[in-house]
């Protein structure tokens, strides 16, 4: 999302493909309505199977796009280095770009997530395995992705395989959220200078969660006002769900966590139109399905709404994300009926 438009960025599959074709979409009425799909990835090293939980990423500034996905080699899964595709026209065309790590190595570097600061800078993160075990990395690109910095190690050692999220801030502040190693709780690392030098990662939520293996769940981060707002999940015992929690100090510190949904929410979002306004989505596992559900705040968190359920009985509907444009909120999800390949969906969020 940029200004009023939305970007949508899709995997389309042939049968038994591993390798889909990258289309880019992009709607200017808040999603009603969407420009026929253009192919990102033409000229480019095919993307490996990217999957909801390890989504192939799209960030804009203005005409400016950078798409990101993970490609074949020697890692867990076949997985391999990122590569890129770039556009100066809004996604009218695209060319292959340059891959943002720096380590030349042909093993796995995925879970990536990349963001646009107001000046046009994005921050990209990912996992790869370049000291040894998993470890969270940092790339910056003042030119619309066409090169990027020398790579940063924000965390030597972190959860194998959860999705990573970067919100940006204000006066230069980028923060990411990331799943940490030992105890298995969600954590946040944050800049305050545009990415140049990062604090100490701050556990979000206390929970403790003696884990081991990877949970592939990953969470929600915004930045509203001057206030992070997060949406986690965790699984420790007596204490599994999704919890929103907020920070008043650049996500140093976390106010105590707040239970949306039941015990089985999991896979959030969150979303702000502005001043006061949240939304938050999740799935919910339930009578041998998954639905997507979503509540909304009118005071920063500190109250939600009953919580709705936005996608229809007999679907399995999962990974839903919430974006807020022109102030309004739109969900997107996936779905599929039974025997039925995945689709994506979605809907306006109304109060």
């Amino acid at each position: 999302m940029d200004g009023g438009t939305l970007h949508l960025l899709l995997g389309n599959y042939d049968t038994n493909s591993r390798s889909p074709v990258l289309l880019h979409l992009r709607s200017t009425d808040a999603g009603a309505s969407w420009s026929p799909p253009v192919r990102v990835d033409a000229g480019a090293k095919p993307a490996l199977a990217p999957h909801r939980g390890m989504d192939a990423q799209i960030a804009a500034s203005g005409s400016k796009l950078v798409a990101i996905w993970n490609t074949a080699g020697t890692g867990f899964g076949g997985r391999g280095p990122m590569a890129t595709a770039i556009s100066a026209d809004g996604g009218a065309t695209w060319q292959p770009g340059p891959n943002p790590a720096d380590d030349g190595l042909p093993s796995d570097h995925s879970f990536v997530d990349c963001a646009a600061d107001a000046a046009g800078n994005f921050h990209l993160v990912w996992l790869d395995s370049r000291g040894g075990p998993k470890g969270l990395r940092y790339a910056n690109s003042h030119d619309g992705g066409q090169t990027w910095s020398k790579n940063a190690t924000l965390k030597s050692e972190t959860c194998e395989c959860c999705w990573n999220t970067v919100a940006i801030g204000m006066a230069g502040s980028v923060h990411v959220l990331f799943r940490d190693k030992n105890p298995r709780d969600m954590a946040v690392i944050s800049s305050t200078n545009h990415g140049a030098r990062w604090s100490a990662p701050a556990k979000v939520g206390q929970f403790n969660w003696d884990f081991q293996g990877c949970p592939h769940v990953g969470g929600g981060l915004l930045m509203q006002n001057s206030t992070l707002h997060a949406l986690v999940w965790t699984g420790a015992a007596g204490q599994s769900g999704a919890y929103h929690l907020f920070s008043r100090d650049q996500g140093q510190s976390w106010s105590t966590p707040q239970r949306l949904g039941d015990t089985d929410a999991r896979r959030g979002d969150l979303a702000s139109t502005g001043g006061p306004s949240l939304a938050a989505v999740w799935d919910q596992a339930g009578d041998g399905e998954s639905v997507v559900f979503a509540a909304t705040s009118a005071d920063e968190g500190k109250t939600w709404s009953e919580a709705r359920q936005l996608s229809t009985k007999r679907i399995h509907a999962t990974y839903p994300r919430v974006a807020a444009v022109s102030g309004r909120y739109r969900v997107f999800w996936t779905e599929s009926a039974a025997g039925q390949p995945s689709v994506w969906k979605s809907m306006a969020l109304t109060d």
